[in-house]
């Protein structure tokens, strides 16, 4: 009796158990997506807040030209001949510096005035000098004029004949010779006080010339030791080094002005790339920022020189770009992305770099068919050819008028497809239960 008990018992624990859980997994059988399936494979569809989540986005394949590039990596330097510092040549006191750093300043505009009591004494001495020139030139002319009366003289005293005292004749000729030594000596003289007049003023000449670079020919006259610096060229004040009243010490820079509207990118080429880049020289580069090297270029620029030899360590030959920088985007100092352009085939099928995944050895795209909700998404595998740092040339797997994804194809790789055809059927017109499902 026992074991019929306990067989009955059991039973009705399973039979209690199923009344509670079948019902249960009914439910959760509504919630579970149709037709989903992990296959990677398996196409596509999205709503439109996951495509605006992603950022997908479509373009048509078409003919398009596509380069063979070189790419590498810069650094922006600015243009030797860009870059200018006010390094007065003699110390002194600055008496007005007006600019600040950040300031633009165009060519012409003042930047420091200093005093120095070297150049002041220098200015001394070049007028010192000057006067010296001046004196020497009256006193040899005086005295070759007097050497020229006194020789004439010696002739009419001579054409006299005997009624003339030989004493007097030979006193007049000594006097003649004497004035002659001495115009001669003058002359010696005024040669070297020109010659030092004219190193005096060359060397004003010198500091000047850091004055006069603005060709500022309007400026008031300046006290003797003052001296005024312009700006050479028009740009921004980068550095300043003093204040007003401070002391300047010879050869220190006070402030360094910049023009960066053009910049140079000095690039490392390794040695077996080389041979590609022979005829580099002019050749055209696209910059991209190294935030932004997939991006779109942020300038353009051509090759100005390629290095005939190699770092015997980095085993690289450096490349200079040259590039014009009106916007500023780039900055000396920043790393960048260079592609340098070596040749182009005009007529190629072409997709965006964007749109291809790659999957170990494997690149496919997303090739878009239908509209609106019924849009699917397939995957496709591809073959490449020449590819830039744009667009890839594709070789096999597409044709034009072909819709691919050009933005968040990875993405889109990422979300689970669905099996056409295994969409849960409609279901039947029936009474709904208290939970609002139909059974």
């Amino acid at each position: 009796m026992a074991r019929p008990r306990l067989t009955l018992a059991v039973g009705a624990l399973v039979l209690v158990a199923a009344a509670v859980l079948i019902p249960v997994a009914a439910h959760e059988g509504h919630n579970k997506p149709s037709g989903a399936t992990f296959d990677p494979n398996a196409p596509k569809r999205v709503s439109e807040a996951t495509a605006a989540a992603i950022g997908l986005a479509t373009i048509e394949v078409d003919f398009a030209p596509v380069e063979d590039v070189v790419r590498l990596t810069g650094l922006v330097r600015a243009q030797p001949a860009s870059l200018f510092a006010v390094a007065p040549a003699y110390a002194g006191v600055a008496s007005a510096i007006p600019v600040q750093p950040g300031d633009r300043v165009a060519k012409g505009d003042l930047l420091v005035e200093l005093e120095s009591p070297e150049v002041a004494g220098l200015i001394r001495e070049a007028r010192r000098a000057e006067s010296q020139v001046a004196s020497l030139q009256i006193e040899a002319a005086a005295l070759d004029k007097n050497a020229v009366l006194t020789e004439a003289e010696v002739q009419r005293l001579s054409e006299a004949g005997d009624g003339v005292s030989a004493n007097l004749l030979a006193q007049r000729r000594g006097e003649a010779n004497r004035q002659r030594s001495e115009a001669a000596l003058r002359l010696v003289a005024l040669e070297q006080a020109r010659n030092e007049a004219a190193a005096l003023r060359q060397q004003a000449e010198a500091n000047g010339a850091a004055i006069s670079q603005s060709g500022n020919d309007d400026a008031p006259p300046l006290r003797p030791g003052v001296v005024r610096f312009f700006a050479p060229i028009d740009g921004v004040v980068l550095t300043r080094h003093a204040i007003a009243g401070a002391g300047i010490s010879a050869g220190q820079a006070v402030l360094t002005v910049g023009d960066f509207r053009s910049v140079q990118i000095e690039g490392e080429l390794p040695e077996g790339l080389v041979d590609r880049l022979l005829n580099s020289p002019g050749a055209k580069v696209r910059i991209r920022r190294g935030v932004q090297s997939s991006g779109d270029a942020v300038a353009e620029g051509t090759v100005r020189f390629m290095s005939p030899m190699i770092d015997p360590i980095k085993r690289t030959a450096s490349l200079i770009v040259d590039a014009d920088n009106p916007a500023g985007a780039l900055r000396p100092g920043q790393f960048v992305d260079l592609a340098v352009v070596i040749s182009a085939n005009e007529l190629a099928v072409v997709v965006p770099l964007s749109a291809i995944v790659k999957e170990g050895p494997l690149q496919y795209v997303y090739v878009k068919e239908g509209q609106g909700a019924d849009a699917v998404y397939l995957k496709r595998d591809v073959a490449t050819g020449v590819r830039d740092d744009r667009v890839a040339e594709i070789t096999q797997g597409l044709v034009p008028g072909d819709i691919v994804v050009k933005s968040g194809a990875f993405s889109l790789s990422q979300l689970r497809g669905f099996a056409p055809g295994a969409e849960a059927p409609a279901a039947p017109a029936t009474p709904s239960d208290g939970h609002g499902h139909s059974h």
